[in-house]
């Protein structure tokens, strides 16, 4: 008789042993001089294929994702008009009309913010004789490097306080587009939550219909002397019902992915911008944050203006604008023109030119 337990034991000790072997194995080949092995070049070899491909192709994926984008979008709105609508219109056309206002509010969020991050320059350096007083220059493209400014690989130039170049924009997110992209992540967040919310009941209901309960056939009346078909309501074919049950489920499933690959970006994303750092600094001010901290001090983000005031930066809630500039669409520039970054003289504020 086949042991299951027993095989799976068995497997799982071959290969923690194999892998104990492999280290040790390294480890001698390691040691000896003449078989020395450098281990980073060895990575770098590894990894210099796939950066070719991402150098060659990545403007082809990149439409490919945002191709993918869109029709995620249309099929999600469309399966939710055609099994959610009428679900909950006959539960009560007073609620469908609010969840039709609502998911609409949250839709045409996520079609702005996404379409302006598409479209929207990250932000370029300016020639150098319009900025003769920045001095520093980027070795690879030559051009004038202000503060919080990096080279894409991708784009081959520099971008204005770059955070990272997004596959699913096809573009780099910068100074100028930094707003819409994280907007739209949020809403397409709330837009799965709503989703899960109001969607459960329905799943549900289109789970819990059995085929086998329907009657074959049709009803029929004795009106005195015939057998005639009664009218009934129209009922959903058992094959369509099926189609229905595959497409919720997927729609479930795949809202479960966007909702937890977005939801931990966005936590993310909120917590740079409540410290004043783009996803690159973060990374450097790690470096600075641990040598601070050997060093018996305290790192100070020359950028960080407490988390209020980073947010109504971030949003560029100034000159007069609300909060309604956030939930509602607005074209609105961020504050600052990414190039001047002028200090007080504590260090902890950051006005703008």
């Amino acid at each position: 008789m086949f042991n299951g337990k027993y095989f799976d034991r068995f497997h799982n000790s071959s290969l923690i042993t194999r892998k104990q072997i492999w280290k040790k194995v390294r480890q001698k080949i390691g040691n000896i001089p003449q078989f020395s092995i450098d281990w980073d070049d060895l990575t770098d070899r590894f990894i210099e294929p796939i950066i070719w491909v991402v150098d060659h192709f990545s403007d082809s994926l990149g439409k490919i994702f945002v191709s993918l984008v869109w029709l995620l979008i249309m099929f999600v709105v469309g399966v939710a008009y055609w099994i959610g609508l009428s679900f909950y219109w006959n539960i009560s056309a007073e609620l469908t009309i609010a969840l039709v206002i609502f998911g609409h509010w949250i839709l045409l969020n996520v079609v702005f913010h996404y379409y302006m991050a598409l479209i929207t320059p990250p932000g370029l350096p300016p020639d150098a004789e319009k900025v003769p007083h920045i001095k520093a220059r980027c070795k690879k493209c030559q051009s004038v490097k202000p503060e919080r400014t990096h080279h894409c690989s991708i784009c081959r130039t520099c971008i204005l306080r770059m955070d990272h170049h997004c596959p699913w924009l096809n573009n780099c997110v910068g100074h100028f587009n930094h707003r819409y992209f994280f907007l739209f992540m949020a809403f397409v967040v709330l837009g799965m939550i709503f989703l899960f919310i109001f969607g459960a009941p329905v799943i549900v209901h289109e789970l819990s219909i059995s085929d086998a309960s329907e009657p074959i056939g049709y009803p029929v009346f004795h009106n005195g002397s015939h057998l005639l078909p009664k009218q009934v309501e129209e009922v959903t074919p058992p094959r369509s019902r099926s189609l229905r049950r595959a497409v919720s489920v997927t729609v479930a499933i795949l809202c479960a992915g966007i909702l937890a690959a977005l939801g931990a970006l966005v936590g993310w994303h909120a917590r740079l911008i409540s410290r004043g750092e783009t996803s690159i600094e973060n990374l450097t001010n790690k470096d600075d944050r641990e040598a601070k901290r050997l060093e018996g001090s305290t790192f100070v983000n020359p950028y960080d203006c407490g988390s209020y005031e980073n947010w109504r930066i971030f949003l560029g809630l100034s000159e007069g604008r609300t909060w309604r500039c956030v939930f509602f669409p607005s074209i609105h520039p961020p504050k600052g023109d990414g190039i001047s970054w002028y200090f007080k003289n504590d260090l902890t504020h950051v006005s703008y030119k």
